[in-house]
């Protein structure tokens, strides 16, 4: 099955210690709508909201980079990866969509 990368910014839905997170995934599904589709429900299940898709790409392991092709040869074996890249509560804000 083809690998798709996306890539969100989001919020936490409860107070919590990070303000916020770009969250990167790599999602082993058989169409991009399938596999956004898994990555939100996902996401929304670790208590955040998706508060922006930054980029959605169809990857291959030769696209990757030498550090995300750690995260790509493993979301064929379990089929997701996710990556959360957060900032503290009181960071300024990135120029980011308010919850």
């Amino acid at each position: 099955m083809p690998i798709f990368y996306f890539q969100f910014e989001a919020r936490p839905k409860k107070p919590a210690e990070a303000g916020g997170a770009f969250i990167n995934c790599w999602i082993d599904r058989a169409t991009r709508e399938e596999a956004e589709s898994h990555a939100r429900d996902a996401i929304a299940n670790q208590d955040w909201s998706v508060t922006r898709l930054e980029e959605a790409v169809l990857v291959t392991r030769e696209t990757q980079s030498a550090e995300s092709r750690q995260y790509f040869d493993q979301a064929e074996i379990d089929g997701e990866v996710f990556v959360f890249h957060t900032w503290p509560v009181e960071a300024q804000d990135h120029g980011t969509s308010p919850v």
